[in-house]
């Protein structure tokens, strides 16, 4: 199994001419970088995304601020101008989405930490490009069990991947992990996103993840990618249910898996409250947007709330449950 180093420093290395496509989100992503994370494109066909970088400074376009967002010593920032969107990243410089959603522009920093850049690439960056296309984008993990998704939505730290990488392990398919692009409709579809999970160091170990897949990126999580065409969801899928999760502490009485179904309201505002972009960062506009589709959401699929024993050897009795629950439906 491989390991490649990420470095703190971008290095020329990673810059390549002519650009690569990477299979992402039902997509093509051609890119000035390298993305481990991603599957090689090899079809040929037309980019849906192209990620550049720009060595210089960033044009100074008459802009409004649309909102910001703290987390922990890092700030961020929001801007609308004529020319499309900005995200201005406190660690990690700016980056500007054109205003159809097709170009992604990177104003290099020296000093920013390539698993950032990629990770501002293809989260909110290509999430700004998906909501402008029309899609719904959730934080949340997803698989496929048979013909149909499951998705898992909550804050950081609740357990998304880990639980998609048990399940995957175990024979469901990996559609995503992180950003979630939905398709609004009946049956709503989740699109097939990064095929790639990030995993702290003592959950990675105690999976099975060379069976699933043959690299392993080692940073502030762990990233593990190429995974098997056996484990991978390849189409979108009709989501079939989603679930809230709430991890719980271990104890005697209290089953490793339960959930309880949320009323259309509650899970309204459940989902709403789970949207990749959060809303002090789009804006009040894109939180009515948001809203909306999540209360179509929420129409159209069953939300549960899933409380979920927080220990890694309740996670076997967990996904035995989910695949339980899901061939009964």
């Amino acid at each position: 199994m491989s390991r490649a180093a990420a470095s703190r420093v971008i290095p020329a290395s990673v810059y390549r001419d002519p650009f690569r496509d990477y299979s992402a989100f039902g997509g093509v992503l051609r890119s000035a970088i390298e993305f481990p994370e991603l599957a090689v494109a090899h079809d040929g066909a037309r980019p849906d995304w192209t990620f550049i970088v720009d060595r210089s400074e960033p044009p100074d376009h008459p802009s409004v601020l649309v909102g910001e967002r703290r987390v922990r010593d890092e700030r961020y920032w929001l801007w609308r101008s004529p020319a499309g969107l900005r995200l201005e990243y406190s660690h990690a410089g700016t980056f500007d989405v054109s205003g159809d959603g097709t170009h992604i522009t990177w104003y290099h920093r020296r000093d920013a930490m390539p698993e950032l850049v990629r990770s501002i690439v293809l989260g909110p960056a290509l999430a700004l490009a998906l909501e402008l296309a029309g899609f719904l984008c959730l934080h949340g993990s997803a698989v496929a069990i048979g013909d149909s998704a499951v998705a898992f939505l909550g804050p950081k730290h609740f357990g998304k991947s880990t639980l998609a990488t048990a399940l995957t392990a175990s024979g469901a398919r990996l559609l995503g992990d992180d950003l979630l692009a939905i398709e609004m409709g009946r049956p709503a579809r989740v699109r097939p996103g990064v095929a790639s999970v990030r995993l702290w160091a003592e959950t990675a170990a105690s999976l099975p993840l060379e069976s699933m897949c043959d690299t392993l990126i080692p940073g502030v999580k762990t990233t593990a990618t190429g995974f098997a065409s056996r484990s991978l969801a390849l189409r979108p899928a009709p989501l079939r249910a989603i679930y809230m999760l709430s991890p719980i502490m271990k104890a005697e009485d209290v089953e490793a898996a339960a959930r309880t179904r949320l009323s259309l309201m509650e899970a309204t505002i459940a989902l709403a409250q789970q949207t990749k972009l959060p809303d002090s960062l789009v804006g009040l506009r894109a939180a009515g947007t948001h809203l909306s589709s999540a209360a179509a959401l929420a129409a159209s699929v069953p939300v549960w709330s899933l409380s979920v024993v927080r220990d890694l050897s309740s996670l076997d009795a967990v996904v035995r449950q989910i695949f339980h629950w899901s061939a009964a439906e």
